[in-house]
C-alpha cells in the first residue's frame, strides 16, 4: 500500500510598482523555506480552497497592509505543483500592480522593493527560481496561465511547463 499523500494549497502575487516588485524575505524563524526570498503569500484556508485569488488577496493586506482597492491587474499567471516527502504542494502565483509603495512590517520576515532586472539576483526555492526564470523569459509573449510541475532527473530539479487552454 502506497504512503498516504497529502495535498497543501498556497497562493500569493508577485506585486509591481515602478518597475519594482515587492518581495519577502523569508525570517528565518519560517517552517518552509527560512531565510529565501518570495513573493507575498501563504496558505489556503479551509474556506478558500476553491478560490485562490481571495487567498492571495488575504495574505497581501495581512503581510503588506496593502488593500484590494490599490492592486491592478492581478493575474493567475501560474500554477506550481512539487511534491516534498509525502505532500503535494500547489502554489497558485499571480502577478499585478499596486499604486502603494509603502507597506507595514510583518513577522514573515522582511519586505522590500526590487528591480525586475534584479529580480534572479536572490537566492528563492528551487521552483520559484525556475519559474521567475520562465516569466523573464515569456512575460510579453504570453498571457496564458502556465503549470510548471517540478520533476527529478539525476537528482535536479527539473520544470515541466504547460499552458492551460480551454480545448473546446
Amino acid at each position: 500500500m502506497d504512503s498516504i499523500i497529502s495535498l497543501e494549497n498556497g497562493s500569493g502575487a508577485f506585486l509591481r510598482n515602478n518597475g519594482k516588485y515587492l518581495l519577502i524575505k523569508r525570517s528565518a524563524e519560517r517552517k518552509i523555506a527560512p531565510n529565501v526570498w518570495s513573493c507575498v503569500g501563504g496558505h489556503m484556508e479551509q474556506n478558500e480552497i476553491n478560490n485562490p485569488l481571495d487567498t492571495c488577496l488575504r495574505e497581501i493586506a495581512e503581510e503588506t497592509g496593502i488593500e484590494k482597492e490599490h492592486i491592478i491587474n492581478l493575474k493567475l499567471r501560474y500554477i506550481i505543483i512539487r511534491r516534498f516527502e509525502n505532500t503535494i504542494r500547489q502554489n497558485y502565483i499571480y502577478f499585478g500592480e499596486t499604486n502603494m509603495e509603502r507597506f507595514i512590517d510583518t513577522d514573515e520576515g522582511k519586505l522590500y522593493w526590487i528591480k525586475e532586472e534584479e529580480l534572479l539576483n536572490r537566492e528563492y526555492t528551487q521552483t520559484y527560481t525556475a519559474m521567475l526564470q520562465h516569466y523573464i523569459n515569456n512575460k510579453d509573449k504570453q498571457e496564458k496561465i502556465t503549470v510548471g510541475v517540478a520533476g527529478n532527473i539525476n537528482g535536479k530539479l527539473k520544470m515541466n511547463w504547460t499552458m492551460v487552454e480551454d480545448f473546446k
